[in-house]
């Protein structure tokens, strides 16, 4: 089971084995072992939906709503405002490795990348 420097645990726990057979090799390679993928490889950067969220691709658990989207030119699909429930409270998490702030799904721990602060690319000066 994947958990944060913390050992939390989250609702949606596997095995690494079974997280193996239900990601293809390159989401298992993002969300299980932390890993990048290239920039201005995914299908995400040119899909700008009115509405909707985008989810975890883990496990289903919704992360952002389609407003929070926006281009920001970095290669990587950019979102500047968390999914927040009184139900289940921020929807996404972080680990501080450093000085690179990871940003991680709540429900089952995947890796979602990372978030910047202080860019000036909106209103809520964050880029996740």
């Amino acid at each position: 089971v994947m958990t944060t420097l913390d050992s939390k645990k989250y609702r949606v726990e596997r095995s690494e084995n079974e997280w193996r057979k239900l990601l293809d090799p390159e989401a298992y390679r993002i969300l299980r072992e932390r890993k990048t993928e290239a920039a201005g490889s995914s299908d995400f950067n040119v899909l700008f939906p009115e509405s909707g969220v985008f989810k975890c691709a883990g496990c289903g658990f919704p992360l952002y709503t389609a407003g929070a989207k926006f281009d920001s030119d970095c290669g990587w699909p950019c979102y500047d405002q968390v999914i927040y429930t009184e139900q289940r409270g921020c929807h996404v998490g972080v680990n501080v490795h450093g000085m690179r702030i990871e940003i991680i799904c709540n429900n089952c721990g995947g890796h979602l990348g990372h978030v910047f602060y202080g860019e000036n690319c909106t209103p809520q000066n964050e880029r996740h």
